[in-house]
Order: structure tokens, then sequence, then C-alpha cells
């Protein structure tokens, strides 16, 4: 007998929020932290979005390679 399926919790499909930016920072400073965070908020994101199409699939009973 198979295992059963259980879903990815919801919180962990939802995508990252925007970090704060704090009021006082040179224009170098900000230049690095934008740059960092929005990188690392789009790696977030794209892993998500993989993650919420890999339960759609698996949703629908389809087999997972055969959909690529």
């Amino acid at each position: 007998m198979p295992a059963p399926v259980v879903p990815v919790p919801a919180h962990l499909l939802a995508d990252c929020p925007l970090p704060v930016i704090p009021d006082e920072l040179t224009y170098g400073g900000a230049i690095l932290l934008l740059t960092d965070a929005m990188k690392t908020i789009a790696d977030c994101n794209h892993d998500k979005r993989a993650i919420r199409e890999f339960e759609q699939i698996r949703a629908s009973g389809a087999d997972y390679k055969a959909s690529q």
C-alpha cells in the first residue's frame, strides 16, 4: 500500500514578502541591499512557483514526467 500523499502547507507556497528598507541608508548601501534582496526574493518565488506547479500536477493525478 503506498504512503498517503501529504500536501505542502499553504504558508510554504506563498510568495516571499519584500523586505522593509530602512529610512536611513546610503545610496551605495541601498544598491547593495536591494540587489541582494531582489535576487533572494526572485529565487524564493521561483522555487515556490515550481512547488505550486508540481502540486497542481500531483493533485490532477497526472504523471509528473509526462507533463515535462
